[in-house]
């Protein structure tokens, strides 16, 4: 039996992500999103729900149409069966139409429509007639692709001042502490850093500080944008909520990536995962990446 699990990894990493993201960015974009009667919004890369559930529970929305687009079909099923009862128990009146979920208090509605369809493939299926969206939002997910191909796209479904909120894009820092070997942790870092670089379907290791100047030239206003850094660490010789399993997903993640890698040796290699596992399992290992937050608008 796989021992890992993308949408549980996606679950641990909830809490993570609460800390980091960047809380004057997201209050810009509280002060910037001014919704017409029935607002719609584009996520991307949407996952198992996490950022729909944060932006109903921190209080951006009462009322919407919210398309929340992922390829993995595992991980729209995942969000088909908890977010009815994460709903309820949050006091939403949810209705349930196949991959339809409506969620209603005497405040509003938001008709939630989860779609399983690679982004490019939605894109070359979207009409140019079809109604912008007001909002999109690329969580964890914009520094996988290639940026400055896919903004120039993703312009044909927005309208002139539609938002872009893009969170946890990867800015080329990741630190594991204590240091095991100062130079083999250098080696197996840039390794794991270029190899972002060299993913087929686009990516760069470097997006957060590149998104400065990419979102400008493909014709969008930067309204906010700040640091979203993720700081995984034990209390108590122990780690919060599902977070151990995060760390090891992201240990999994290396030995995924670097495994047989030509410039890496694979006994110092097993050894280094190895001891990275012993220092997870004792409660001792911290992680840190440096990620970008950002709030833009169509000009």
């Amino acid at each position: 039996m796989n021992p890992y699990s993308f949408p549980r990894y996606l679950s641990a990493k909830r809490t993570v992500d609460d800390r980091a993201l960047n809380r004057p960015v997201w209050e810009a974009l509280l002060n910037a999103f001014q919704p017409k009667d029935h607002p719609r919004i584009l996520e991307i890369g949407g996952g198992t729900g996490a950022m729909f559930q944060r932006l109903l529970e921190w209080g951006l929305l009462e009322n919407g149409q919210y398309t929340l687009l992922d390829a993995e079909a595992e991980n729209i099923a995942v969000a088909r069966q908890n977010l009815p009862a994460w709903g309820r128990q949050r006091g939403f009146t949810v209705t349930e139409d196949g991959d339809c979920l409506t969620f209603s208090t005497p405040a509003g509605r938001i008709r939630l429509e989860l779609v399983t369809a690679d982004l490019f493939d939605f894109l070359a299926r979207s009409s140019e007639h079809a109604a912008p969206w007001d909002l999109l939002v690329a969580h964890a997910f914009l520094d996988l692709v290639d940026i400055p191909h896919t903004l120039p796209l993703l312009r044909g479904l927005l309208h002139p001042g539609s938002l872009l909120y893009l969170t946890i894009n990867f800015d080329g820092l990741t630190a594991f502490e204590p240091v095991i070997d100062a130079r083999l942790d250098e080696a197996i870092l840039a390794l794991y850093h270029q190899s972002m670089d060299q993913r087929a379907a686009g990516g760069d290791s470097r997006s957060g500080r590149r998104l400065f100047t990419w979102l400008p030239q493909a014709g969008f206003e930067i309204l906010a944008a700040g640091s979203s850094d993720w700081a995984v660490l034990p209390r108590r010789g122990a780690y919060p909520a599902d977070e151990a399993y995060f760390l090891n997903f992201i240990l999994h993640f290396f030995d995924l990536t670097l495994s047989g890698h030509p410039a890496l040796a694979a006994e110092p290699f097993g050894e280094w995962l190895a001891a990275r596992q012993a220092q997870l399992e004792r409660g001792q290992l911290v992680y840190l990446a440096h990620q970008f937050d950002f709030l833009a608008a169509l000009i």
